[in-house]
């Protein structure tokens, strides 16, 4: 796949329950008992806690269903600078590589991560929402597939962790509780371009890069085009990023 492959967006109990990594030409995914084949992904959630100093910083990012494991390094100077200021708790998105490190029953995941940024609440339960639609989406494929009707992908999951219809209805019980966790005033169509700039923001960067370059960062944040056109557009107005140039933009 190449650099414009989109995050992966997944729960903390998908994420942490996977056991099994497939190599796919030149990529590696780890591969969730629910369906999702991550090389990159995208979580929002509560940073509970952090260590370490220098070039290495360790964290946990809790979300409704578990917490992810997360380290930053001299590969993302910029994450672990910015991880070194944040004060837990706090709402945190984080876009970064996905890892299965060891194997047998001590194997565990990891995000490294490429960019993080503080956000709020409701950034994260926008998060929540979308990330329950496309779980169980990925839950209805399984079910297909189950049936002997699903794609190369779906196969070899059910074929990785011996998927039964139990797994998948245990799943489906986790998006019920990740859902239980939000505010009943949230309103998706409210908040959506609120967290399109979080998720740019924080894919940007501090250089200066050509729009289209800005775009793109988006697209591999999780964005659509359209969604990281308009989180740019919002952005500048909002005064959070400043063009040097016509064609260029920068964070302030």
């Amino acid at each position: 796949m190449t650099d414009m492959e989109p995050a992966e967006r997944v729960f903390a109990r998908e994420f942490t329950a996977a056991r099994h990594t497939v190599e796919s030409g030149d990529a590696s995914y780890v591969v969730t008992p629910a369906g999702a084949w991550c090389r990159r992904v995208f979580v929002i959630g509560t940073l509970t806690s952090r260590r370490g100093s220098g070039d290495v910083m360790q964290a946990r990012v809790a979300d409704p269903t578990d917490t992810f494991r997360v380290s930053a390094d001299w590969q993302n100077p910029d994450a672990v600078e910015t991880l070194g200021y944040i004060k837990p708790p706090a709402f945190v998105a984080i876009t970064g590589r996905a890892a299965l490190m060891g194997s047998g029953p001590r194997a565990y995941t990891t995000i490294a991560a490429e960019a993080i940024t503080v956000v709020d609440r409701t950034a994260r339960d926008l998060w929540t929402q979308k990330t329950a639609g496309v779980t169980l989406d990925r839950l209805e494929a399984l079910e297909r597939g189950l049936s002997g009707d699903g794609d190369e992908r779906i196969r070899a999951t059910i074929g990785l962790y011996g998927t039964t219809e139990e797994d998948v209805r245990d799943m489906a019980e986790m998006v019920r509780v990740a859902l239980e966790s939000l505010r009943p005033d949230i309103a998706p169509w409210d908040v959506a371009p609120l967290i399109g700039r979080e998720i740019l923001l924080a894919a940007l960067g501090s250089e200066e890069i050509s729009e289209s370059d800005a775009i793109a960062r988006g697209v591999r944040s999780g964005l659509s085009a359209r969604e990281a056109r308009r989180a740019l557009e919002d952005l500048i107005a909002a005064g959070e990023c400043y063009q040097p140039t016509p064609d260029t933009v920068k964070p302030l």
